[in-house]
């Protein structure tokens, strides 16, 4: 394969620019906002910025989607202003909606991902929802798919062979280049390089059959699939999948021999190996009028009647996950998956068209259905969650005039135990506003650990160990400036996230290899550690798990290593307040000296 010249790439470049002038937009912005990131010290610009990122992320697919419409659809002025703005406004109204990303709460990234899904699904099938022929459609994706496998491997290529460069550089004269330089480089090249590059190749019209028509020369051509192409759908994924279901199968059988329910991740299993065949499926769709191998044919024919199974095998998962459990975003999404995969197979099994078009469009309206509306993930969640805390309520006589009241008898543990999962829940997610006023709290007030306690052992219930495994403490942050460094021989900003020790010539702070403290690194080589469990546990006493923003009159720990002794001022710190006291997580100051 030959790399691109380039001059090539320069007036491919110019060509992209006109072509999808907004779409470059966002990748240039999007890609703007990571390379800030990986700079900035500001825990609140970075949360700005990180809502940009997903905010151009999303943007570049829909942006393209409106692109699409008009070539498309050939509209003229003004009508052709109205998709852009169309995409620009749900664009935009979607940076207002994000909240910064909460680790504990999985709302954000889902709806992400759900967008997102659906509008790189839009790219698959606008151009095609005016009944063009399925060919059309087919070969129009297939080559999609080559222009980004294609510029994956450019992408990765390039990459290495620059980052491979530096590194030389660097090591050869000593020029001790900060190592962000590497993140700087892979986000410019997947950002902006790979992007160009596969809208470069996007095709330009649409109804390719016409187009062979037009030229004799493809019109004669005997298959659309190159001998790479039609061996990595017939000897490589067909076997494979077929491999998967016949293990799924097996575990089936298991299933029924010991009637024992399945339990943990058999749900993600048969949805990751049923989105795995679909693919598969889309790959091999064509090739059965070109190649007549009993493999070929039987795959496509047999494919959604092999599936079927395993949807009620993931059903059977998934609802006894959410009988025991509740329903929660992630169960519902593979739930509301397992809806789709039912229709697929049922659409498949029952037609005689086989529209492969219905795949990508009805996977988009699923995708938006689950992460936006009364029909959503997180209402669903919420009201199924809010329902169960109040069927515990009411069986036990716990509610008058529609405010809990202390339990008359001792609730079960397996209940209480439901009771503080379900208030927990709530919380963690931002779905307390309703049931407060039922405990007598202001509707707006989120309860942290030690207030859950509180409330749970005031309506009598048996305080069952909180299903949570760490705290989180966030503190007011502050200035530099105001650290008082006399004294001490250097400052660093510090972040469990930001390096890796493993980084030649590293210098800095990393946690532990047991979560008791923080190593300190100089050059590469560790010089000394610091134990920071007195401070956890310092911390655990005066305020328990609390993660609003506490006074940073508590944030500073002095600590004495081997040889240095350090000032620890925490922005953040997050453990495991368990007989370990493993530290997870911190980022803050460090001011460092030697042992007076």
């Amino acid at each position: 394969m030959k790399l691109p010249s380039f001059p090539f790439l320069a007036s491919a470049f110019v060509e992209v620019l006109r072509r999808f002038p907004l779409v470059m937009a966002a990748a240039f912005i999007g890609t703007g906002a990571i390379m800030y990131m990986l700079e900035c010290d500001n825990n609140e610009l970075e949360k700005d910025f990180i809502k940009i990122a997903l905010t151009c992320s999303l943007g570049l697919s829909a942006m393209l989607c409106a692109a699409l419409v008009n070539e498309k659809w050939q509209l003229k002025m003004p009508l052709q202003l109205l998709p852009h703005l169309v995409a620009l406004g749900l664009v935009v109204l979607y940076y207002f909606s994000l909240r910064w990303f909460d680790f504990d709460s999985v709302q954000t990234p889902v709806r992400y991902f759900g967008l997102n899904l659906a509008a790189h699904l839009g790219v698959a099938f606008i151009p095609y929802l005016d009944g063009s022929p399925v060919k059309d459609f087919w070969e129009y994706n297939k080559r999609l798919f080559g222009n980004f496998m294609v510029g994956a491997f450019y992408s990765l290529v390039i990459f290495a062979g620059l980052a491979i460069a530096i590194l030389a550089v660097d090591q050869l004269f000593n020029l001790d280049i900060d190592e962000n330089i590497y993140g700087h480089l892979f986000v410019i090249i997947a950002g902006v390089f790979n992007t160009a590059f596969f809208l470069a190749h996007f095709p330009k019209r649409f109804d390719f059959t016409a187009e062979a028509t037009e030229n004799q020369a493809i019109a004669t051509a005997t298959s659309p699939y190159t001998t790479s192409f039609k061996n990595l759908t017939k000897f490589i994924l067909i076997p494979i999948v077929l491999i998967y279901f016949l293990i799924l199968y097996a575990f089936s059988t298991k299933i029924l021999v010991t009637w024992e329910l399945p339990e943990g991740w058999v749900g993600k299993l048969v949805l990751g190996f049923s989105v795995a065949g679909i693919l598969t499926y889309l790959l091999n769709f064509m090739l059965v009028e070109y190649d007549d191998s009993a493999l070929v044919k039987g795959f496509r024919k047999w494919f959604f009647y092999v599936l079927l199974p395993m949807v009620v095998l993931l059903f059977v998962a998934i609802g006894r996950r959410m009988y025991d459990y509740g329903v929660t975003e992630p169960r519902y999404v593979v739930a509301i998956a397992g809806i789709w995969l039912l229709l697929m197979s049922l659409y498949f099994i029952a037609s005689r068209k086989d529209n492969i078009k219905f795949i990508p469009i009805s996977l988009a309206f699923f995708s938006v259905l689950t992460v936006i509306g009364p029909f959503s993930a997180f209402r669903a969640s919420e009201r199924n969650q809010t329902s169960r805390l109040m069927a515990i309520l009411e069986k036990n006589n716990m509610l008058k005039d529609g405010k809990a009241v202390p339990a008359s008898d001792t609730l079960s543990t397996e209940e209480a135990g439901q009771f503080r999962g379900g208030i927990e829940y709530l919380t963690r997610n931002g779905y307390f506003e309703e049931m407060a006023p039922i405990f007598g709290l202001p509707k707006d007030s989120v309860p942290d650990w030690q207030a859950t306690d509180k409330l749970i052992s005031s309506l009598g219930i048996a305080n069952i160990p909180s299903t949570q495994t760490y705290c989180y403490i966030n503190f007011k942050e502050r200035n530099q400036r105001e650290l008082g460094v006399a004294g001490y021989e250097y400052v660093y900003q510090v972040y469990s996230y930001d390096k890796n020790k493993s980084t030649p010539a590293f210098t800095g702070f990393t946690l532990s290899e047991g979560g008791s403290g923080l190593q300190y690194y100089l050059d590469g080589e560790k010089k000394d550690s610091f134990n920071l469990v007195p401070f956890c546990k310092q911390l655990h006493e005066r305020i328990q798990c609390n993660a609003s923003e506490q006074p940073d009159s508590l944030a500073t720990y002095h600590a004495i290593g081997v040889e240095r002794e350090a000032v620890f001022h925490a922005t953040s710190i997050s453990y495991e307040p368990n007989e370990n006291w493993k530290l997870r997580e911190f980022s803050g100051q460090i001011l460092l000296r030697k042992k007076q």
